[in-house]
């Protein structure tokens, strides 16, 4: 939604309304988005989920559906905001094609993967966390169907919620004060969505908003939502289905075996899993200082840079 003559529009009154390139101010492209995505809710909750629960209600444990029927509403307000407001395609949200290409997948799985891993060492090494064997369901079958249900959970919720903070709510910022502002803008809003998870206090929420960072830097990186969103999932996996520990305060199945928090809580997390502790803090610190040695500020172009000068951008109006 562009206003042809923006001065026209700003010395008409308009100029809480329309920025100076003719288009919708930040504030109310995020208002329009929410109210997209409320009523996307509202419908995918009376259409979608029925659906769903339909189609799952053979199963001996029938999956979570909440973290899918909220996928449908992000992607529907999405919609919404590029094609009616931004009139922009989904490459503006980094959402592209080249996105979705294995080695922008794997930039993102693997330091998902590792940074969990490395936090979960540390813990069991400092004794901050253990193993503990549970007698009952140790079998491969009984572990998988537990691996699959989490995977059927946090998928959804990974891409949702990369989607919104990674995604639109990270462009708005973008263009309103830059790359810096998007990080850290969209890295406080994902702490904030977490307020309400058991357990949650101060430094579990600063944790959550130094990963946001992590995940902010993955998405710049690379371009590509789908990779901060598989460095998400990754990392949250491995504490749900591989550790059996809590994720973000939300307690997982455990068969086989769990990881038991130790003390101090401040150190291994406590009842809000390993994420939630200062080992994890050091684990993300240390993991965008050595981001930061290695690329300097201005070694190199981002992509997303040199794709919005191409020919085919540009002549969208970008």
């Amino acid at each position: 939604m562009t206003w042809p003559d923006p001065d026209r529009a700003v010395r008409g009154g308009a100029v809480w309304f329309v920025a100076s390139t003719g288009r919708l101010r930040a504030p109310w492209r995020i208002s329009v988005f929410i109210a997209a995505f409320a009523a996307a809710s509202l419908l995918a909750n009376a259409f979608v989920y029925p659906v769903l629960s339909l189609a799952t209600s053979w199963m001996e444990t029938p999956p979570a559906l909440y973290s899918w029927v909220m996928l449908v509403a992000v992607i529907a307000a999405h919609v919404v905001a590029l094609r009616h407001i931004d009139e922009r395609p989904w490459s503006h949200v980094a959402v592209h094609a080249d996105a979705w290409r294995a080695r922008a997948l794997w930039r993102g799985t693997l330091p998902g993967a590792a940074a969990i891993g490395a936090v979960i060492l540390l813990l069991l090494v400092t004794g901050g966390a253990r193993f503990v064997f549970v007698a009952d369901g140790s079998g491969i079958a009984e572990w998988s169907a537990v691996a699959w249900r989490a995977l059927w959970l946090l998928a959804p919720a990974a891409l949702w919620e990369e989607l919104v903070f990674r995604g639109y709510l990270w462009r708005v910022a973008e263009d309103a004060g830059g790359r810096r502002t998007a990080l850290v803008s969209t890295s406080i809003a994902f702490g904030a969505v977490h307020l309400t998870n058991p357990g949650a206090n101060v430094q579990s929420l600063g944790i959550v908003v130094l990963a946001g960072v992590c995940l902010g830097v993955i998405r710049s990186v690379t371009d590509s939502v789908p990779a901060a969103w598989l460095a998400h999932l990754a990392w949250n996996w491995i504490m749900a289905a591989v550790a059996h520990a809590p994720v973000s305060g939300l307690p997982f199945e455990a068969v086989g075996w769990r990881l038991d928090a130790g003390d101090p809580a401040w150190w291994s997390g406590g009842a809000w899993g390993p994420e939630g502790g200062l080992a994890a803090m050091l684990v993300l610190g240390l993991g965008l200082l050595w981001y930061a040695h290695m690329h300097p500020r201005g070694a190199a172009p981002r992509a997303d840079n040199i794709r919005s000068q191409s020919p085919a951008i540009a002549s969208s109006g970008s």
